[in-house]
């Protein structure tokens, strides 16, 4: 039977030891640290001739991302606002790809794109009160799909019961995100996301809008945005420990969608100067496409199990994220001495490698999956 408990990966992160708060800057650090202990390898042969061979037209096209943008019309921008951080709140499932296709024809992407777009035209309030209040069924109801199945107990054909079926957990660990993002605005008088938002951006003292200090807020307030794992049970407590990976997939993607959409109606609070100081948004698709490209060199035993479409530990799949955030800074890096793509960001490669994914052929790629946790 499934685990119907699903991990929040929530600790209560020491922000104040990671790199005097730069949340950003420990992910990237603990992701490069963690791969030079590994097996994983960043292919620097691979990283030249990824950015040798990037068709120019096909990059630009794809490093704009329009699936964030929705044919909705909003009342204001806080509404646009919540809209938008709901959806990346939200923005995990992956593990549960192949049983919502096989339910609902939608992938996790567009599971939590269409609950987004169920709340906005139903016209029940993103309010901080409906996200505490939350269940696991009104999850199934909003975002349509299922979390029981039926079945008739052996020998009693004339008995129809109801077990869990594999999308119950997913259902769950929304409805704990969701609860706990409630609990934590509701707690500090904030009536909604944007609420919150719009609060910690305020423009002060003159300094220009920072994506690293945004990040910083996220991290400290809410549970549902502290992405990370431990490799080994290994930790120290007084600095950044090299077995503690950080990947912040959801927390980036939020960041830079508010910066992508907002900046240009409210510029002090949300272009933000270091938007280019991002790592890599690793989710589920990123570092298989990279390891498709030949950038990212995985373990045969890991790269068996990946194509197979088995289960991946925990551990596994954070290696595998943290190549990818490795790798995204070399092929910018790389990039930028190339005139064709000097103006290349991690947020650009990002979605041009996430559109890619959906493309043709690498539709078929097989994505490491992992389904206890609600980080990706």
């Amino acid at each position: 039977m499934t685990n119907l408990q699903p991990t929040v990966i929530g600790e209560v992160w020491d922000v104040d030891s990671l790199h005097k708060g730069n949340v950003v800057e420990a992910v990237r650090v603990s992701c490069r640290e963690a791969i030079e202990k590994s097996e994983l390898q960043i292919s620097k042969e691979g990283v030249k001739a990824f950015v040798a061979n990037l068709d120019k037209h096909q990059y630009e096209e794809l490093s704009i991302d329009t699936p964030i943008r929705m044919p909705v019309r909003f009342d204001s921008m806080a509404q646009e606002l919540n809209f938008i951080a709901l959806i990346d709140l939200l923005n995990f499932g992956s593990g549960y790809r192949v049983p919502l296709h096989k339910y609902t024809g939608r992938g996790a992407f567009d599971t939590i794109r269409f609950g987004a777009m169920s709340f906005h035209i139903g016209g029940t309030p993103l309010t901080a009160q409906t996200y505490k209040d939350m269940t696991a069924f009104e999850v199934s109801e909003v975002f349509q799909f299922p979390i029981d199945r039926e079945y008739q107990p052996e020998g009693m054909s004339f008995v129809t019961m109801t077990e869990p079926n594999e999308l119950k957990p997913l259902a769950i660990g929304i409805a704990q995100v969701l609860n706990s993002t409630g609990e934590f605005l509701l707690s500090h008088g904030y009536q909604d996301f944007a609420t919150f938002i719009l609060d910690i951006t305020k423009p002060t003292d003159g300094n220009p809008p920072s994506v690293k200090k945004f990040v910083d807020q996220l991290v400290r307030a809410l549970p549902g945005l502290r992405d990370l794992t431990m490799v080994d049970g290994q930790r120290e407590s007084n600095n950044i420990d090299i077995n503690q990976i950080r990947a912040l997939q959801t927390n980036n993607h939020l960041s830079y969608h508010i910066w992508l959409i907002f900046r240009d109606q409210d510029p002090a609070r949300f272009d933000f100067t270091d938007i280019e100081e991002l790592t890599m948004f690793s989710d589920n698709v990123i570092p298989t496409m990279l390891e498709h490209l030949k950038v990212i060199v995985l373990p045969d035993a890991l790269k068996q199990k990946i194509e197979q479409g088995q289960e991946l530990t925990t551990q596994e799949t954070y290696i595998a994220r943290a190549a990818a955030v490795v790798a995204g800074d070399q092929i910018v890096e790389q990039a930028r001495s190339d005139e064709r793509f000097s103006n290349m960001t991690i947020g650009g490669l990002d979605v041009y490698l996430w559109r890619l994914g959906k493309v043709g052929e690498y539709r078929k790629i097989v994505r490491l999956q992992l389904q206890n946790t609600v980080m990706f």
